[in-house]
């Protein structure tokens, strides 16, 4: 991940002769769907998660007899969160004219690295878990169950600087294209709010020691740590802050950070962490409900957020083959179309860029659970 986007895109960019032959479709008794997630790497956990909840979508249709008698079968990638990597699977997928479309990618780098190929070949990817802003203008092709990170971190600021008085706001970002841009959102958020930005600090992904950050921290007498990372990080932050006296400091996110593995990992110091989301195992909403019951009896556990998106994304896929065809540009037409679609993580809409659109709830870890919270 740590290759230049400009590298790996360049190394790319004559894949377009490969794909002389138009958008293309598939003429087959199956439909076929493409996965391209990390399934291992460091964000491994979130990939198989995501590839989780694709299964799921896909046992249920096929359960009800597939897409217009056809039943659905996945060609699962791992692009292992790398860039490069992406690229390839990338190309993998887009030269099968047998896949229709693609759940992919996690990683907001390795969407960015394999838009030029899929729109390149005229195929829809739906990425289940990239919330950079450059991922808006990645291609017609290319769309996202997940909002924006201007949409997560404004939101999150809202909540934090008007709703619960914070003012003086410390930043702590995985040095990624997810995680700076959501450092930049609420930055820029934090201007407009009258708020200050009082300590700023990037970590790699996979750090284990915060001790400067934390030191920073502390000096900077923040009200608020706002976290861009996932949850492991954002576990440790938690544990390693009280060495610093900073036990009373709230921790807040967006929904990168709802996993049982940041309960599992942050304990008692993960209780009282607040961040915006757009799934909760306890909705009451019965799409959800049923996706909750279904995965925890399929894979005896709870799923993650990732998982619930991983679910959407191929609900969006399904429903747009089932009214478009399976010509890979029908399908793209009808998803810009698509309106409404109930998933587990809300309503799925999609505006003129291929970015869903969405309200986020407000969730908060007590008594070691994800609940929803008006505070």
């Amino acid at each position: 991940m740590k290759k230049s986007l400009a590298t790996v895109l360049s190394g790319f960019m004559l894949v377009g002769s490969l794909f002389a032959f138009g958008c293309g479709s598939a003429k087959s008794d199956v439909i076929k769907v493409g996965v391209a997630v990390p399934l291992t790497g460091a964000s491994a956990e979130d990939g198989n998660a995501i590839k989780n909840g694709v299964n799921l979508a896909v046992k249920e249709i096929n359960a009800k007899g597939g897409i217009n008698n056809k039943k659905v079968e996945l060609v699962i990638t791992d692009d292992k969160g790398d860039p490069s990597e992406a690229a390839t699977v990338a190309n993998k997928l887009a030269q099968d004219k047998s896949v229709l479309a693609i759940v992919g990618h996690f990683n907001s780098s390795c969407t960015l690295a394999a838009a030029p190929i899929y729109n390149q070949a005229g195929v829809v990817s739906v990425s289940p878990g990239s919330s950079a802003a450059a991922v808006t203008k990645a291609g017609p092709y290319t769309f996202r169950v997940i909002t924006t990170d201007a949409v997560q971190g404004a939101s999150l600021m809202d909540w934090a600087v008007k709703d619960l008085g914070y003012k003086n706001i410390a930043v702590l970002y995985e040095n990624t294209d997810y995680g700076t841009g959501l450092a930049e959102v609420v930055t820029k958020t934090a201007g407009k709010l009258n708020a200050k930005i009082v300590a700023e600090e990037a970590y790699e992904v996979g750090a284990t020691d915060f001790s400067t950050a934390l030191t920073k921290v502390a000096n900077s007498k923040a009200d608020v740590i706002i976290v861009g990372g996932l949850y492991n990080e954002t576990a440790l932050i938690a544990k390693q802050k009280n060495n610093f006296g900073l036990e009373k400091m709230q921790i807040m996110g967006v929904d990168a950070i709802y996993s049982d593995a940041l309960l599992k990992l942050g304990g008692a110091a993960a209780e009282g962490i607040k961040m915006t989301g757009y799934f909760s195992e306890v909705s009451k909403d019965p799409v959800s409900q049923n996706f909750v019951a279904k995965y925890n009896e399929e894979y005896k556990k709870a799923p993650s957020t990732y998982a619930a998106y991983g679910y959407d994304a191929a609900l969006v896929i399904f429903e747009s083959i089932k009214n478009g065809g399976t010509d890979r540009k029908a399908i793209c037409d009808f998803m810009t179309k698509l309106k409404g679609l109930k998933g587990a993580t809300g309503v799925n809409t999609f505006d003129e860029n291929g970015d869903v659109i969405k309200q986020p709830l407000r969730l908060i870890i007590k008594d070691g659970k994800f609940v929803v919270t008006e505070k």
